[in-house]
């Protein structure tokens, strides 16, 4: 029990003089062979106003042990974490840990803070559609913005100029790995013809909303019956126009064709023209 005591006060030194932060592999400290994790972490409300400062030892996956600055002490979450807490609130410690929010937390902020807490990605936006197994079920338009930092957005789906709440369903934000993040909003309906969605989207990055729309304006007097015409008339001019495109490709060839051939004799033979 003794030596397990001596060897846990050099752990508790150890961990203590680790400073900045990181990791500390203990097997030659203790017969497990588990992970010290010093994880040190900054917290800020309002901008600058207001920073906390945590500095948390993990021996495997528990928490043993914290210092937080709001409370300007270590406090030690279980037996084994005891000496290290008692360790970190020596004065010498401690003079070091109270000066760790000028030091770590405002000092990373004024050199990290132009990638991090003022960095603007715009969103790149397009409309899918999805349509449903069934008939008698709505489709689906998906409002995809990708590519976009920060993680914040608002996307909203307008019919005719209306904003639409019902049927709208929004897909966990994913993360892409490269500090930009991805979204889906779907709205199910059933479009007709005549009805123009639009997808707006908001975010920082942008000085103005980006709104993309999906469906077919109506001109002025025009009915839906005869925007129905006007595109079955247009369906038939293109059938008609490939059709007669490959007419005339079936005469010029069938003319190329037939120049090619040798006049036949009597007797069976070719004669050269």
């Amino acid at each position: 029990m003794g030596n397990t005591n001596g060897r846990v006060q050099r752990w508790g030194k150890a961990a203590a003089e680790v400073g900045g932060g990181g990791f500390l592999t203990c097997s030659s400290l203790l017969s497990e062979h588990f992970l010290l994790q010093q994880k040190s972490e900054c917290h800020y409300t309002n901008g600058m106003q207001r920073v906390r400062y945590l500095k948390r030892l993990i021996w495997g996956q528990q928490e043993i042990c914290y210092y937080d600055s709001d409370l300007g002490f270590s406090v030690a979450r279980t037996e084994l974490g005891r000496p290290i807490a008692e360790y970190w609130n020596r004065l010498e410690w401690l003079s070091y840990l109270w000066a760790s929010v000028e030091k770590f937390c405002s000092y990373n902020h004024r050199r990290f803070k132009n990638i991090t807490v003022d960095r603007r990605v715009k969103p790149r936006v397009k409309i899918s559609t999805l349509k449903a197994e069934s008939s008698h079920r709505p489709s689906l338009l998906v409002c995809s913005a990708t590519g976009f930092y920060p993680s914040e957005i608002a996307t909203k789906w307008f019919k005719n100029g209306q904003e639409e709440t019902a049927g709208v369903v929004s897909r966990e934000l994913l993360h892409n790995g490269d500090w930009t993040f991805q979204i889906q909003v779907m709205l199910e309906t059933k479009p007709r013809l005549g009805d123009v969605y639009t997808c707006q989207v908001e975010h920082i990055s942008l000085q103005t909303p980006i709104t993309m729309q999906w469906g077919k304006k109506l001109t002025l007097g025009e009915t839906p019956e005869d925007a129905l015409g006007s595109l079955l008339m247009f369906i038939g001019i293109g059938g008609f126009v490939l059709g007669l495109s490959f007419t005339v490709l079936g005469l010029l060839i069938y003319q190329k064709n037939k120049k090619g051939e040798l006049p036949v004799n009597e007797g069976g033979e070719m004669c050269p023209q």
